[in-house]
């Protein structure tokens, strides 16, 4: 039994120095004797950095409307077709105008009519009240004024008719209310048009609307500036690939998140001028922000719940530094230039043995 026992001390004894001679020249190979330690540096190089981050997004136009006639009647004429480009008041339609003129000049005529009845009240009234009440009874004298203000109502209700027939008769010239471009034209020279027919749609090209969803973390990091997407830009890249000349304009966003998706939509409008962006076509938006910073790779900054930072060597001595993560590149971080001009990133592996370790230098590019 007491042999046993022996054995199984000698063989911890055994691991035990093993263990320690492995330490002891582990760390004699990484020079962690004081000042002995050599290590390898690289330049700490502030440069302008762009990153992006991707959605998806869908184009929808900012205005588009179905034009309707206002009154009944036939097509006479049909000026446009479909894919064509109009501008507000540009004329689409013509409806037949015989009816409507005919209105229009019988409320004229009506309007001659009591031009001429309220003259002649007039200047009866007028007669009969400077006469009295010697030639005429006070009677007569009511009755002539009453046929005066009755002549005078019924002209200013002709003049209303006449108003009205106008605008029933330009009415008669259906004419485009935005700038845009006009969809399929189902429409034929006689048809029979009422206020509820509709005839087709104008949709506006320039500018159009793109919306996109933002996840509500990065609408969140958004929301926090005083100007949201303020120094980024806003792209598009098409589905050959290409990327939009045009940047694009944040309008607003939305008042609620999507709960099936925990994203809020985004909504920018975009020039187009040569109708690039069609409506419900699919994009991917780019938000692209330039940054004056230091990009380095994610093995060199070591993360904590407390603080992130990196490994410098100054004057000889290595040194913690803490630093501040602006954004993530692929396997990069993009890290806030604050680092001293003496500072040098360290690059090797060493365990960290202090605030005052010194290490010796060798320098390389990175």
């Amino acid at each position: 039994m007491k042999k046993r026992y022996f054995y199984w001390a000698f063989a911890v004894i055994l691991v035990i120095f093993l263990t320690g001679r492995h330490f002891y020249r582990t760390q004699k190979a990484v020079g962690f004797e004081e000042g002995d330690t050599e290590v390898r540096v690289a330049p700490l190089k502030s440069q302008e950095v762009t990153v992006e981050k991707n959605y998806i997004g869908y184009v929808t136009p900012i205005n588009d409307v179905v034009v309707k006639p206002y009154i009944n009647g036939f097509v006479k004429e049909i000026k446009v077709v479909g894919g064509q480009k109009v501008k507000a008041g540009d004329e689409l339609v013509v409806l037949e105008q015989g009816e409507y003129r005919a209105i229009l000049d019988s409320a004229i005529a009506s309007v001659a009519k009591c031009e001429a009845d309220l003259d002649y009240a007039e200047k009866y009234y007028q007669r009969v009240e400077k006469s009295g009440k010697k030639a005429f009874s006070q009677n007569d004298i009511d009755e002539a004024k009453a046929n005066y203000l009755s002549a005078k109502a019924s002209l200013l209700q002709a003049k209303a008719a006449v108003a009205q027939a106008e605008v029933n008769f330009d009415y008669t010239y259906i004419k485009a209310t935005i700038d845009g471009v006009v969809g399929n034209v189902g429409l034929s020279e006689g048809d029979y048009v009422s206020p509820q027919s509709e005839l087709f749609t104008i949709v506006q090209t320039s500018p159009i609307r793109v919306v996109f969803s933002m996840s509500d973390k990065d609408f969140l990091e958004e929301s926090s500036k005083v100007d949201m997407f303020a120094g980024e830009e806003i792209k598009l890249k098409l589905v050959n690939g290409n990327t939009y000349e045009y940047a694009g304009k944040f309008e607003y966003a939305d008042n609620k998140i999507d709960r099936s998706t925990n994203a809020v939509a985004v909504y920018a409008n975009f020039e187009n001028p040569k109708n690039l962006l069609m409506d419900n076509a699919y994009v991917t938006v780019l938000l692209e922000k330039k940054y004056e910073a230091i990009l380095l790779n994610k093995e060199y900054v070591n993360l904590s719940p407390n603080e992130n930072f990196v490994y410098v060597v100054e004057d000889d001595t290595v040194k913690k530094h803490k630093v501040n993560i602006l954004a993530e590149k692929q396997n990069l971080y993009v890290l806030e230039n604050d680092f001293e001009p003496k500072m040098q990133l360290l690059t090797s592996k060493i365990v960290f043995g202090g605030e005052n370790q010194k290490v010796k230098v060798v320098e390389e590019d990175k």
